[in-house]
């Protein structure tokens, strides 16, 4: 995989839709006509049936748009990791975490699994995790850091990274795709996560995409809490 670098604000927001059914996450979508990037996560992978929703999603943007499957399963055999990175291959999903936390032996075969399922195909990209933004811990950056270039050696296309962390992991990993979390344009509220920048600051240090969830999708106007970032993004750049 290819890092991009020539990407606009339109490309790198991904929206949250941390709701409860699919029917909300359809109304989001048609609400948010001005973003590409959709992140499904554990609530709405537990309403079953998520390939059917990604399908509709993609449907919706006519094969334009993208799906972030934000799992970070890591505790399943290869086998059924392998079978969920293929059934979402031709369905456009960008990116799927699928370990966080420390490294260990079951890492590199899930990774192997997972990149043989995906083919000779760039897509779903492997995100992995090396520290949540909603935890912080003593030495957290070179925990990150050391934490990152083991996963990327084990064959990570990229790292889930938040904070004033990105920077270092921007100069350490030129080459890595960085997806961040905790992201919170100036006046909202951090919620639950510890380690946080605005979307510029994101990037200016280096973060390639941008996940951004309720300063969103709680606002009166979505549609125009997303497009403020999306100036706010081109910008900084």
């Amino acid at each position: 995989m290819v890092r991009p670098t020539e990407l606009r604000g339109a490309d790198r927001l991904i929206v949250a839709l941390d709701v409860s059914s699919h029917e909300e996450a359809l109304s989001l979508v048609d609400r948010l006509d001005n973003v590409s990037l959709f992140k499904i996560g554990l609530q709405l992978f537990l309403t079953g049936h998520i390939l059917n929703l990604i399908k509709k999603i993609q449907d919706s943007r006519r094969g334009g748009g993208g799906v972030f499957l934000d799992l970070k399963l890591g505790g399943d055999i290869g086998n059924t990791i392998g079978s969920l990175v293929k059934d979402c291959r031709g369905l456009n999903v960008k990116f799927i975490t699928l370990v966080q936390a420390e490294p260990h032996s079951l890492t590199i075969e899930t990774l192997k699994r997972a990149r043989a399922a995906r083919g000779a195909d760039p897509y779903p990209c492997i995100l992995m995790v090396p520290l949540l933004s909603s935890m912080t811990e003593p030495g957290a950056a070179a925990k990150i850091l050391e934490r990152g270039e083991t996963l990327l050696e084990w064959g990570s296309d990229g790292l889930i990274v938040s904070g004033p962390e990105i920077g270092p992991c921007r100069t350490r990993f030129p080459e890595a795709l960085l997806v961040s979390p905790g992201i919170r344009p100036d006046g909202s509220f951090h919620d639950d996560h510890l380690r946080f920048t605005t979307p510029s600051e994101a990037v200016r240090l280096g973060s390639d995409y941008l996940v951004v969830g309720r300063p969103i999708t709680q606002h009166p106007d979505p549609r125009a809490a997303a497009q403020a970032i999306i100036d706010e993004v081109n910008g900084a750049l």
